[in-house]
């Protein structure tokens, strides 16, 4: 059961971070600045659901910071645009409950991670 629920951990992190590089490719310059602090651990969950009737994908995690959310649905939005990216992806739903998963247990530098994390 532990190998299993850490296949799933590895799964979620590599999914999480091909996430955070694709959003990285759809920055503009003023964006920079905001993601320069956005790690893996921030990005989205996905997990299948469904919300309003809709099914897809459950996405934000409940300590990320909202200003780093609101970007996140704009590179979202914009690489939903992409035809390429559309046709390979799944619909991500932009309004669900935010993920339960719980901050990263490791210790970080508050002023490196530039303020990202939200108090809980």
């Amino acid at each position: 059961m532990r190998a299993e629920a850490a296949k799933n951990s590895a799964r979620s992190r590599a999914r999480r971070k091909r996430l955070q590089e694709s959003r990285q490719s759809v920055l503009a310059d003023e964006e920079v600045e905001l993601w320069m602090s956005a790690t893996v651990d921030l990005m989205s969950d996905e997990e299948d659901g469904i919300v309003g009737g809709v099914s897809g994908w459950i996405v934000p995690p409940s300590f990320r910071r909202p200003d780093l959310s609101e970007l996140c649905v704009k590179l979202q939005s914009r690489l939903e645009a992409t035809p390429k990216y559309k046709a390979m992806h799944s619909r991500r739903l932009h309004i669900g409950p935010p993920s339960e998963r719980t901050p990263p247990a490791v210790a970080y530098n508050p002023e490196e991670a530039n303020g990202q994390f939200t108090e809980l």
